[in-house]
């Protein structure tokens, strides 16, 4: 039998299983199609077989060409449903529940990311969600050398159990825009933490720059260099995640407690990784501590509290469970059962495992406490640590290839550029910190690369920055704050927009949890410049004119016609700063008279230069009277 199929091919013949007729994933039940635009609808199957296509009306022919693909395109519809999708060859497809509506594509990194379950009250928000017409796709994260056809994903329906994976700031973006218009608003989420914004950018858009924007990548960018890197990465990963499975499988690696103390280390507790020796590594390290309790505390029931931990924690107390938790950020609270707690020294162990981002410790010292009937006893200072299974043993790198130009891109944008769209909504920038200067360009690129490939001047609207890290208590050069700089640059262009969140973000966490006013103020730009809201305000205060008179400078805003005030009904306006020709920058006294800012400052005689908000964490207050904040600014230019 062998032989004889070696012959039949010798001569020309072919061998095959009939193909069905089949979708891209991103067509699938509950999905919604963009409204008044021609959508397309493609797919495979077997050369010349015909196809059919029914969707609300409208009936539509074709025949697959001789590599099996085929394609229609739906005449422009207005939004409404739910309809359902027949799509007929050898076999039939029939997709239910579709909406016709708004579609917006929310995508960057982590704070993009960001799911509805880990918000400000978010079990209050989950359980109201109710929203028929809101859906979500979520692109599942991948990357790829070249551009795929192809993606997973799944879309699901916005209701209290769908909604806590939802982007936050998608899903409250898209609530008040569905409220305000009644239309069906859908989300395609295809973000991913820890990213930087050259491996969601196209590589043939990429290497039109000059080398100065690729030429700091590890092993080059688009050369074999970089193949083998990634391909070596693939195999570090996967003996990294089978040792931790090995791991796990194992008692003997189950260290609740303290066995060998040359591999211990010392760190004070609480410890965020991303301020210690373990930044940039994933994997399981054990946290060791000790205390002692006097006897008339031990029979009592305790409690034991660690903060809020990144990412999944296990804890034992003498050896015993006591607990765990796979919740991102959530506060750790563990009942000590009677039993484990005895006189004199007590062993607690903690297994943390993390697999992205910062990983740690993420509470405050006072978050960190054995508590017994009223009393608490602090678990803050210092602590011991060794390492279980991390990325470093294997050389992994765990966002190193998501970081390499047109990675993501390849493989989450591209598959999604003939379904039609509304918008975009960006939020990434923090990977880039550091590099603002080149940050102008390759947004401004991006965005207008996007733009060509999709085929339209899409709406682009974007997150600012937030506030984050320790305020400053003299005014100084600040890296998040050129990035800022660098991201209102590209408000050039058109169709963009920017929401400004100069007063939501947290000191000590990067991801910021009030992700409600994030969304509603992308949500103004889009009900403002889209969907015919003119009379809504959409933009706090930004810079119209400034123009110095002697010792005074006067600073004149747009988007104030109503007003300004501050938000906290302080007489002075905080965080404006003056320099003179020395560019020495001090903070300043700032009011507001007539609607506008007057600033001056006893150390400067005559100012020629005015920052606001120019910090990485600044105090502000400055406010229209829509309550929206006043967008950060410098004239000195420095370009650093």
């Amino acid at each position: 039998m062998k032989n004889i199929v070696l012959i039949l091919i010798a001569f020309g013949f072919t061998f095959f299983v009939r193909a069905e007729v089949a979708l891209p994933n991103i067509f699938n039940d509950n999905m919604v199609l963009q409204r008044d635009k021609p959508v397309e609808i493609w797919g495979k199957a077997d050369a010349a077989e015909k196809i059919e296509v029914a969707f609300n009306g409208q009936l539509l022919k074709t025949e697959a060409d001789s590599s099996g693909k085929w394609e229609v395109t739906l005449k422009p519809m207005a939004y409404g449903g739910p309809y359902s999708l027949i799509v007929k060859g050898e076999n039939t497809i029939v997709l239910q529940n579709i909406l016709i509506g708004d579609v917006w594509i929310c995508s960057g990194q982590s704070n993009m990311e960001f799911p509805v379950k880990y918000v400000k009250d978010a079990k209050t928000e989950m359980a109201k969600a109710n929203y028929p017409e809101i859906r979500s796709f979520t692109v599942k994260r991948n990357m790829a050398y070249y551009p795929l056809e192809g993606l997973e994903g799944d879309w699901t329906e916005c209701n209290p159990e769908t909604v806590g994976q939802y982007s936050a700031v998608g899903y409250f973006f898209a609530r008040k825009v569905h409220e305000e218009t009644g239309i069906p608003i859908a989300l395609i989420n295809t973000s991913w933490g820890g990213t930087q914004i050259e491996t969601w950018t196209d590589t043939k858009a990429y290497k039109k720059l000059p080398a100065e924007y690729w030429e700091h990548y590890q092993d080059g960018v688009f050369g074999k260099d970089s193949v083998r890197f990634i391909a070596s990465q693939e195999k570090a990963q996967k003996s990294f995640y089978e040792a931790k499975r090995i791991m796990e499988d194992s008692k003997d690696e189950q260290y609740f407690l303290p066995r060998k103390t040359s591999e211990f280390k010392t760190c004070k507790m609480p410890l965020r990784w991303d301020r210690s020796e373990l930044k940039n590594i994933d994997g399981v390290v054990w946290f060791y501590t000790s205390i002692d309790l006097p006897g008339t505390a031990v029979p009592n029931i305790g409690i034991l509290n660690l903060g809020p931990i990144d990412q999944k924690d296990m804890v034992w107390i003498n050896g015993k469970s006591v607990g765990g938790s796979e919740t991102y950020m959530e506060e750790r609270s563990y009942k000590i059962p009677k039993g484990i707690l005895q006189e004199g020294n007590n062993t607690i162990a903690v297994r943390l495992d993390d697999n992205g981002g910062n990983g740690g410790f993420a509470g405050k010292a006072e978050d960190l406490f054995l508590q017994l009937d009223n009393k608490k006893y602090s678990l803050a200072g210092d602590w011991t640590y060794r390492k279980g299974i991390t990325s470093d043993m294997f050389n992994y790198e765990p966002n190193a290839r998501n970081l390499y130009p047109g990675l993501l891109y390849n493989a989450m944008i591209n598959p999604l550029l003939r379904f039609k769209i509304k918008g975009i909504l960006w939020y990434q920038g923090e990977h880039n910190v550091g590099r603002s200067r080149q940050y102008r360009t390759l947004f401004s690129n991006m965005i207008k690369d996007w733009r060509k490939k999709w085929g339209e001047d899409l709406p682009f609207y974007w997150v600012q920055l937030p506030n984050y890290m320790k305020t400053d208590e003299k005014p100084k050069r600040s890296a998040w704050a050129e990035l800022r700089e660098a991201q209102t640059a590209a408000l050039a262009l058109p169709k963009t927009g920017e929401a400004v969140i100069i007063d939501v973000g947290e000191a000590d966490d990067i991801h910021p949890k009030n992700k409600q006013d994030v969304g509603l103020r992308l949500a103004l730009i889009a009900l403002n410049k889209d969907y015919g809201r003119k009379h809504l305000v959409y933009s706090g205060p930004t810079l119209k004119s400034v123009k110095f008179r002697g010792s005074k400078v006067i600073v004149s805003f747009d988007h104030s016609k109503i007003g300004l005030k501050t938000i906290d009904s302080s007489s002075l306006v905080k965080g404006f700063a003056i320099a003179g020709a020395d560019k020495k920058f001090v903070w300043a006294r700032a009011k507001i008279v007539k609607n506008k800012v007057i600033v001056e400052s006893d150390q400067v005689v005559r100012p020629l230069f005015i920052r606001y908000a120019w910090g990485n964490n600044p105090e502000t207050n400055l406010y229209n009277n829509e309550n929206l904040p006043a967008s950060p600014f410098r004239t000195d230019n420095l370009n650093q």
